[in-house]
């Protein structure tokens, strides 16, 4: 059975709840001026108070030299229980810009201060009984009730988590007794305190009453609208206000079990440098993903990108073709994007490419994830294919530059086998100058006999004039030939294929169909080429730029 004095407790809380609720709804009809409001609710802290749910004591931190001895208030115990309790209740039922997720901070709170109860294991009943009743009530405003509609009872809602932190945590043995019910209920706090400096300090309203407790304009939340002014949307606001709530509340949950002040500075540093990193993103200028109206481009971390499959990426070769106008063309796979980021020549080359394809399956995956799907990937090795069937048909004529002596010449024997009347004009590795020479053990050594200058390269190119030059030399130092010589070469087509030459000259085998369908093709390049491996790191962190990338879009003010 419980004691008298539980009893006597309970009674008054049940009390003291519906008189709340009563000045909630009255509140909400006739919008009571801020002054009469708060004359009732120190009334009705007064009947709480009266029956026996007050602020006694605290017990020091186990931590000092004093550790488990109490504290007592003595005369200061009304007036601080009088205080706490009105904060709160204000704090939370604040619906002006907080109600629609009032709710979700009370069921976060609720939930948080129950576990925080039952680790303690002091038997708190009474608190541990009302956190989750509250924890309940809330959870079925969140799942069944439309956000605002019964507003008039979060001022009871507010009122009920006071009591719980009286009765509860704030009477454990706990370390840094007070500041954990201060963490649990920090957004609250925070958004209130915030609100009536912000409305003191503003000059909105100039004809204030010379007693502006007794006006009804009362004080506004402004935490969301401070949010909103640095870029967040109204729905990211929200979730960055039950984010943060999350997170302080967790470290409430953290400093009841290990109560070490240290670690309490650690927790709410390390949360200060994650919101700022948020905001600053939020407030950047920089799009994460968006899409280029004047050329109808994908916007993925600035970098732009054509939204076209295989067929339509073929028909604009064969435009350019016709043009008879140099045109380059770039097929850049996720690391390439990575590198566009730091490489501001190579990011420029995108940007003026007649035409960019998606190759790699991350910035496929990454587009969808950001909600800017992509139709399909189109690798380099893919167009190639696609352009071999093209010029065979057409009678277009081909170039092979790029890789290794002898390897471009095996790629143009095994295309002309596999696309019969295919004509390929002309082939020739790609290392040619001082410093690819002596990168390359075949040129240094004189076994390769067309080891020209860069000169004669483009003056043989520009006398055989093919309609496709291919240009196999690796990332970025293709685009940036191509690039610098697009206009001298003459060529309708000129492309980037990367590696391609060494896998249609039979030297590396393609991965399987099933892991080019699945986007698996990078794992299987790593397997058969270790030196790549390392590579592969990078795409950790370009997952990472994703996920911070698609956290930052949902809570900015995209337009």
């Amino acid at each position: 059975m419980f004691e008298t004095g539980i009893v006597f407790k309970i009674a008054g809380i049940v009390i003291c709840s519906v008189l709340m609720v009563i000045l909630g709804r009255v509140d909400r009809k006739r919008k009571l001026p801020t002054g009469v409001k708060l004359l009732f609710q120190i009334l009705i802290s007064l009947i709480i108070i009266y029956f026996g749910v007050k602020i006694e004591f605290l017990r020091a931190p186990s931590s000092s030299f004093s550790a488990g001895e109490y504290l007592y208030l003595s005369y200061l115990s009304i007036p601080l229980t009088i205080i706490w309790l009105i904060s709160i209740t204000n704090s939370i039922s604040q619906e002006d810009e907080l109600g629609d997720i009032t709710p979700y901070i009370v069921f976060i709170a609720s939930l948080t201060f129950l576990v925080v109860s039952l680790i303690q294991r002091q038997g708190l009943i009474l608190a541990e009984a009302l956190s989750l009743i509250m924890a309940v009530i809330s959870f079925i405003f969140i799942k069944h009730i439309p956000r605002g509609k019964f507003s008039s009872y979060y001022m009871s809602f507010g009122f009920m988590l006071a009591v719980i932190a009286i009765v509860g945590v704030s009477k454990s043995t706990a370390a840094l007794t007070l500041l954990i019910p201060l963490l649990i209920l920090g957004v609250p706090i925070i958004d209130s305190s915030y609100s009536i400096v912000a409305s003191y300090a503003s000059q909105e309203n100039p004809t204030v009453e010379k007693y502006p407790l007794f006006s009804r304009s009362g004080s506004k939340s402004r935490l969301r609208q401070k949010l909103q002014s640095y870029g967040f949307s109204a729905q990211g606001a929200n979730l960055t206000i039950i984010g943060v709530s999350i997170y302080l509340s967790l470290s409430a949950f953290i400093i009841s079990i290990y109560q070490n002040f240290y670690l309490l500075i650690t927790l709410t540093v390390f949360g200060w440098m994650v919101f700022e990193l948020l905001k600053n993103k939020v407030r950047s200028e920089k799009l994460i993903i968006g899409r280029n109206v004047l050329t109808n481009r994908i916007q993925l971390f600035q970098v732009g990108i054509d939204q076209v499959d295989n067929q339509k990426t073929i028909q604009k070769i064969e435009e350019f073709i016709v043009s008879k106008k140099p045109h380059q063309i770039v097929t850049p796979d996720t690391l390439a994007v990575l590198r566009a980021r730091k490489d501001s020549e190579y990011h420029a080359i995108l940007e003026s490419a007649d035409l960019v394809t998606p190759d790699g399956a991350g910035i496929l995956w990454a587009a969808t994830t950001l909600n800017y799907p992509l139709v399909e990937r189109v690798t380099g090795i893919d167009i190639i294919h696609n352009i071999c069937r093209l010029a065979a048909k057409k009678e277009y004529s081909l170039y092979l530059l790029g890789s290794y002596p002898g390897v471009a010449g095996e790629a143009a024997l095994n295309l002309t086998r596999k696309y019969p009347g295919i004509k390929i004009v002309g082939t020739h590795h790609g290392y040619f100058g001082r410093e690819d020479s002596k990168n390359c053990e075949d040129v240094k050594n004189g076994n390769s006999d067309r080891n020209k200058e860069e000169e004669e390269i483009i003056t043989e190119i520009k006398e055989k004039r093919p309609d496709i030059l291919l240009v196999g030399m690796g990332v970025p130092k293709q685009e940036k030939w191509i690039n610098k010589n697009l206009n001298r070469l003459d060529v309708p087509v000129c492309i980037g294929v990367g590696g391609s030459f060494d896998v249609l000259s039979g030297r590396i085998p393609r991965a399987p169909l099933w892991m080019q369908r699945h986007g698996m093709e990078w794992i299987y390049r790593s397997i058969k080429q270790p030196n790549r491996a390392f590579r592969t790191l990078a795409l950790f962190y370009f997952i990472w730029l994703v996920i911070l990338g698609k956290m930052i879009y949902s809570l900015k003010e995209v337009d």
